[in-house]
């Protein structure tokens, strides 16, 4: 299947005129979001600590396991 020059040119044409479309579609918004300094929404993290007893890595704010030699208060 051979392309003739003409086809070839109109193909050209209509995909440059769909970039163009998205561009002016999508640039205003790209536009706010570099303004805005648009960054993911952090994530709540927490520090851990060592268990002393067992050597696990728990919330430090966390209660205590079900173990009788537990430092942790429940």
């Amino acid at each position: 299947m051979m392309f003739e020059f003409p086809k070839l040119v109109f193909l050209i044409v209509v995909f440059a005129a769909i970039w163009i479309v998205y561009r002016w579609v999508n640039g205003p918004r790209r536009e706010l979001q570099r303004r805005r300094g648009a960054r993911p929404p952090a994530i709540p993290a927490e520090d851990l600590v060592a268990c002393g007893v067992c050597g696990a890595y728990v919330a430090a704010h966390a209660p205590g396991c079900v173990r009788s030699d537990c430092p942790r208060p429940r």
